[in-house]
Parts: structure tokens; sequence; C-alpha cells
């Protein structure tokens, strides 16, 4: 009888994020806030470019925990202040960190980024430094078990969920949707949403055999939202047109906002905002800024009038 053990190394992984303004004005190292990642915390010291260097700017990783016997590795980089995009500068090796002799320990970088960068990594004086940190845990080793060589299959939990929405085999719950009719199942749409439990299974829950009407929403966006709600995912609606593609995901967030299914109401937000123009970012920035001046300047009115009346 054969047997088989399984060492698994498990990393955990964290990004921190490091603005830095005014970066014509640094003389020296500044350090950003302490942030813990794999339950170590952590902070990132930053030294300008010497006028005669080649080497760049410094970038050190400084462990803070004493005592501690650490291995990470890490991404440097800096962050376009135009579009957001990292530009990796550095990837390191895995790195020991042995904090146990009592004193911090730390390792430093050299980077640099090219004249083509400069435009948008050090606009208006401002630098963003992302460092992502990958701790290793501990390998554990899992107990020794019989080796059939058998192949196990890949996971069919959502398609199961899927044949039972479709099929509708023991379905004990029906809503009249337009002039469409879909039937579920009590404990799933329960399990699924608050809102659901408390019109099921709560005091003015409905009995027997009587159809619940869903006013104010299509036929096909509650057979959307019945997928999502067994399967925990959207479906095929790729293959729509633009138009009906962000009309259909629309109205999924209203469902979504309506019976409290925080998952789908995230991500219709999600892509909603990641199809949204340019011009309607600026749009709500510019009036998000004018209503902060405004209300600034009420503010301060009423400072000047409490003033004058001491």
């Amino acid at each position: 009888l054969a047997t088989s053990s399984t060492s698994v190394v498990e990393t955990v992984v964290g990004r921190h994020v490091f603005h830095i303004s005014g970066y014509s004005l640094l003389c020296g190292h500044v350090q950003s806030a302490t942030f813990t990642i794999g339950g170590y915390p952590w902070c990132i010291r930053f030294s300008p470019e010497a006028p005669d260097s080649d080497k760049g700017c410094a970038i050190i990783i400084v462990l803070l925990t004493k005592g501690a016997e650490v291995t990470a590795h890490f991404n440097i980089g800096f962050m376009s202040q135009i579009d957001g995009s990292i530009h990796i500068k550095k990837t390191t090796r895995l790195i020991a960190f042995n904090t146990t002799g009592g004193h911090l320990q730390s390792a430093g970088f050299h980077a640099r980024w090219s004249k083509e960068e400069d435009f948008s990594i050090l606009r208006d004086d401002r630098l963003t430094i992302v460092c992502d940190v990958s701790v290793l845990v501990n390998p554990q080793t899992s107990s020794l078990e019989p080796s059939s060589g058998a192949h196990v299959p890949q996971p069919d939990l959502q398609h199961c969920m899927l044949t039972l929405l479709e099929e509708r085999e023991g379905a004990d719950v029906t809503f009249g949707v337009g002039d469409e009719t879909f039937v579920a199942h009590r404990v799933v749409l329960a399990m699924r949403s608050p809102v659901l439990k408390a019109e099921l299974y709560g005091p003015m829950r409905v009995r027997g055999d009587s159809c619940i009407i869903v006013e104010d929403m299509q036929p096909a966006v509650f057979k959307a939202f019945l997928h999502f709600i067994y399967t925990d995912s959207l479906p095929a609606i790729d293959a729509l047109h633009v138009v009906d593609k962000k009309e259909m995901v629309r109205h999924l967030l209203v469902a979504a906002d309506r019976y409290a299914v925080e998952r789908l109401k995230t991500i219709c937000q999600g892509i909603l905002c990641n199809n949204l123009p340019w011009r309607i970012h600026w749009h709500w920035l510019i009036s998000t800024i004018a209503v902060c001046l405004r209300m600034l300047a009420l503010s301060l009115s009423f400072l000047l009038i409490d003033w004058e009346t001491l």
C-alpha cells in the first residue's frame, strides 16, 4: 500500500502605497506609516536620488518586529500620477529577516525611472511608491493518506445549483414577474438574501401555493438575479449589445439593492464604474469639488458671524 503526504508553502500577500508630496523639497529620508502584512509590522524608508548618483533613489523595507524570523519577497514600483498604472522597478528573491538579537532589520534597494517616465511618475511634484510584500507562512505537511492514483474531479457545486434551478425539482415558491412565472427553493433564497428570508419565513410570509408578485422588475432581470442567487455568478451577458449589457447591469444593481445581496451589488457597481466615460468621472469630480468649496465658504461665514458676536 503506497502512502502520500503533501507539504504546502503558503504566502500572505499585501500591498502598501506610500504617497510623497513635495518631492523636490525632500532632504534626507522620509518614512511611511506602519503597515501590517502577514502579522508583522513594516515600514518604508525613502531617500531621493543624490545629484551625483547613478544608482537611483533608495528604498528600504524595515521589519519593525523584534524577536522574529520572517522570510519575504517584494515587488517595488512607482505609480503613474496620470492613469494609476504601476511601473514595477524591483522584484526581489526571498529575503530572510532575523530580529531575534533585539535589533531591527531592513532590506535596501535602489530604483530609478527613465526620463520618459518622469512626466507621469513625478507629476505635480508628487511621487507614489507601491510595495507588494509576500510573507511566507511556515510550511505545513498533511497527514499520510493512501495514494490511490485516482483523479479527483473538479468542484461542480455551481453546476449542480444551476441544474437545481433549471430543473425545478423540489421547488416550493413561485414568483410572478410581468407575464412570466419563476419557481425556486425557499431555503436557497433565504440563505442568500435577508430580505427574501423575511419575506418567505417572517411573520408576513406567503403561505401555501400563493404566487409572490414582484413589481417594477423585468422578467429577464429577475431570471438573471435568480441565476446569481443560485450560482454566485452573473449569467452570460457579454453576448448582449453594449447598451443592453449596461442596462441589464443597472437593473441588476437595483435588484441587488432591493434584496440586500451585497456581493451582486458590488459587482454591478464595479462594472458600471469601469465603463463610465472619462468625461463623467471629471464631471463628478468637479461637481464634488464645487460642493465642498460651497460648504467651506458657508462654514467660514458662520465662523465669522460667531467671531463678530463674541
